[in-house]
């Protein structure tokens, strides 16, 4: 998976040694003797290294178990990533089906703490228990959209989460395939303004036993803080370290949750606030893990910190100090000099609490943040909140990761608040205003997006609205701007490439696209009279006053790219030999294109009804990728083709390989006074990609068109059917963040798209509840 996604060569070292001597490593064993075998493992391993220090992924197979290649990946540690990759037991000795699973368990417990030793990276692999494909009462053609139970996708789940691990332990040196199209993912989490991390203990997971819903426990919040206790005592670290527990419950976490994580020892109960062995390790421990953050406690003597520090790789580190007895007062100068202690150590956050003991405390925390953030060079973000029942107002006050508790997870002393709590009571301290959104166009009055949205304003607690304004005209968006509460448009046809001339800025996105189908309000302008930058702009949500601008962007691409890289299966992940079709050539053919140019596909046919139109958009979009400079976009692009099918007859061009991407944007209903266009179906000589692929309709108002019937026809043969009840929770995603500043919770607009098409009186009630089903089964 790695080596396809980030273009990397793939090594394995068994078939270097093959490839070195002759014979496997087995067979050379047997013929030389296991001392000159040992030597030859070594010069072989020595060999490979040292000649693929770059843009390789290099598979060590059991020369690892030798002490001397040991001392080798040891050495190579200091300078590239080794990971070390585990799975349970019990899965293990079923994919073998031995009945000497004692010797089996025995010899896996022996070697993960020599593989350990000598890798500075761990990924735990999950199994996924579930069986592959669901067996459901009915027609089994007409069920096939169970996509994520198709054997093509049953990897998709364990694809995002490596994927994500090799970002981070990379440091982000690869190109990211998951959230960098997404709004917020352009601005750190630690600088957005009033962010929440929910807190949540090892043991009130539970998720060995899989009681708990992960997704659920992250919903509504910007980061899952995973909180070990120091004290464990189901968690051996003497003499050999046996912590693949924690390994696998930070697996399942990161497995179905996308927002950053925060590993924290928790040190609480611990009496001596020394460093013993045992903390020390299970915080280098979690630095193995490659999560986002990792906090170490401000306890800790200089030297014990940089130590730690030292050895973070791409990891972010939070200096933590929290005091558990009454300490001294936030404006007490040591609470400072804590922070600057903190900074020259290298910390990248630094959070601080106390027990907060009258109301007052709330206030004074307030002012040690104000203060912090009138040092000189004080670019280090702090959180400080106050603690127990009198610190609750500093909770809701604080603008930076913020400790809170999920409702569904038992009340207790600390986090003393959720996230909807704290957000509920800054509109009540009026910090946020109620606003007003909207969908704007010729034919939005069965448009599921209200639903969507005002079910992911309520879960978070925020006091907006989100209404329909079908019009035929522009002339109705000048009342709505005008209001004090605008708080944005989701712009929908036909008005995407008539409403740019009505804005004032236009994202890099909206630009290259040539159409924007989100409209912003701009209430503060930069100092020279620009839009100011994405930061300030987030800082402006949920806050009403005067439009002085409007800011044009377009999600489409980013819903439309997602669905893409959902519905490919790692077989057809993409390649430089990849081949895409796009049916269309309007405002959501040049999104379709766009998303295409960003996932890395290099060669995209473009097919319209109207073929000047269709070499109209594929000239444009071919200037885009090699044109002029100051017309590119970011990426690189070398040797993109855009391409034009003339006729539905034409054969596929020998030259290129069969189509593995399809995405249909012709409209499937009258359009105002536009009538529906013909239906469209996949030519069977278009439709012969040996793996099969994904087929997206953009349209939603039927989920029966002859496109997505054909597909779903073809399921056998590796195709997978997406459409628009797909697309629109994905772009949908992007504008609630653009909307609201605020991460929205996915499964649950999902949920209701799903929930209001069936409400809406759709015959095939089988297919929308098939779904619902298995919506705990989609990537998060």
């Amino acid at each position: 998976m790695a080596s396809t996604v980030f273009q990397r060569r793939l090594i394995e070292t068994q078939f270097a040694f093959q490839e070195a001597t002759g014979h496997s490593s087995a067979a050379y064993r047997k013929l030389h003797g296991p001392l000159q075998h040992q030597q030859k493992q070594l010069e072989v391993l020595t060999d490979v290294l040292h000649k693929n220090e770059r843009g390789c992924i290099i598979i060590c197979g059991t020369e690892a178990t030798d002490r001397s290649c040991q001392s080798l990946l040891r050495d190579y540690c200091k300078s590239h990533p080794v990971v070390h990759v585990l799975r349970d037991e019990e899965s293990v000795c079923n994919y073998l089906k031995t009945l000497e699973r004692r010797k089996v368990r025995e010899l896996m417990r022996v070697s993960k703490t020599v593989f350990r030793s000598c890798a500075n990276y761990e990924f735990f692999n999950l199994s996924d228990g579930k069986q592959e494909v669901v067996e459901t009462s009915g027609d089994a053609r007409r069920l096939s959209d169970n996509r994520f139970h198709t054997p093509f996708l049953t990897l998709k789940k364990a694809e995002r989460h490596f994927l994500k691990f090799m970002a981070l332990v990379t440091a982000g040196n690869i190109l990211s395939t998951l959230e960098a199209a997404y709004p917020l993912s352009n601005t750190r989490v630690e600088l957005r303004p009033f962010t929440y991390a929910v807190s949540v203990g090892f043991s009130e997971l539970e998720l060995l036993s899989g009681t708990v819903d992960i997704e659920q426990l992250e919903s509504g919040s910007d980061a899952f803080e995973l909180c070990i206790d120091e004290t464990r005592d189901d968690v051996d670290l003497s003499p050999s370290p046996e912590i693949c527990v924690i390994s696998r419950v930070f697996a399942e976490v990161r497995r179905n949750t996308i927002v950053p994580i925060i590993y924290h020892v928790d040190r609480s109960r611990s009496k001596d606030q020394s460093a013993g062995y045992q903390y020390m390790e299970l915080v280098h421990h979690g630095l193995r893990l490659a999560p986002e953050f990792v906090t170490v406690d401000l306890h800790l003597n200089d030297a014990e910190i940089q130590c730690i520090v030292d050895a973070k790789g791409s990891v972010k580190i939070i200096g933590d100090m929290t005091c558990l007895e009454e300490a001294a007062e936030w404006d007490d100068a040591w609470w400072v000099d804590t922070y600057e202690r903190a900074v020259r150590l290298g910390c990248d956050v630094v959070r601080l609490r106390r027990p907060g003991v009258r109301l007052e405390d709330n206030f004074a925390v307030q002012r040690l943040r104000d203060k912090v953030n009138g040092l000189d060079g004080s670019a280090v973000p702090v959180t400080a909140f106050n603690t127990g029942r009198h610190g609750k107002t500093s909770l809701v006050f604080n603008p930076t990761l913020t400790s809170v508790r999920h409702e569904s997870l038992p009340r207790m002393s600390e986090p003393s608040v959720t996230a909807r709590e704290c957000t509920e009571a800054l509109s009540k301290c009026f910090v946020y205003d109620p606003m007003n959104f909207y969908i704007f166009g010729a034919s939005v009055s069965y448009s599921l997006s209200p639903a969507m949205h005002n079910a992911g304003y309520e879960l978070c607690g925020l006091p907006h609205t989100y209404r329909t304004n079908q019009t035929p005209t522009l002339n109705d968006l000048h009342d709505l701007v005008t209001d004090p509460h605008f708080g944005g448009v989701s712009v929908t046809l036909p008005f995407k490439i008539e409403i740019i001339a009505l804005t004032h800025s236009l994202s890099r996105h909206a630009k290259a696209i040539g159409a924007v189908n989100t409209l912003i309000p701009v209430r503060e302008l930069a100092a020279d009279g620009t839009i100011p930058d994405e930061l300030s702009l987030l800082k402006e949500r949920n806050r009403a006053g005067p439009v002085k601008a409007l800011y044009g962007e377009n999600t489409d691409w980013i819903g439309i790219r997602a669905c893409i890289r959902r519905g490919l299966s790692p077989v057809n992940a993409v390649r430089p030999q990849s081949t895409a079709l796009v049916v269309g050539a309007g405002g959501m053919a040049r999104a379709a294109v766009y998303a295409l140019l960003q996932l890395g596909v290099r060669n995209i046919f473009i097919h319209n009804r109207t073929l000047a139109n269709a070499e109209r958009l594929a000239e444009y979009n071919q200037q885009l990728v090699s044109g002029p400079s100051e017309r590119r976009i970011d990426r690189d692009f070398k040797d993109v083709r855009l391409h034009v099918l003339e006729s539905r007859e034409a054969p596929w061009p020998s030259a290129y390989r069969q189509p593995t991407i399809v995405v249909s944007c012709i409209p499937t209903h009258s359009v105002g006074d536009s009538p529906a266009p013909p239906k469209f179906t996949m030519p069977a000589q278009w439709l012969k990609s040996p793996t099969g692929g994904v087929v997206l309709e953009v349209a939603y108002k039927t989920l029966h068109t002859p496109l997505l019937e054909q597909i779903r026809a073809e399921v056998d043969r590796g195709w997978v059917a997406m459409d628009g009840l797909d697309l629109l929770p994905e772009q949908g995603f992007a504008q609630f963040e653009l909307f609201t500043g605020r991460r929205a919770p996915r499964r649950l607009m999902r949920e209701q798209v799903l929930r209001q098409y069936r409400d809406s009186g759709v015959q095939d009630t089988d297919l929308i509840q098939s779904r619902l089903a298995l919506i705990d089964e989609q990537e998060p």
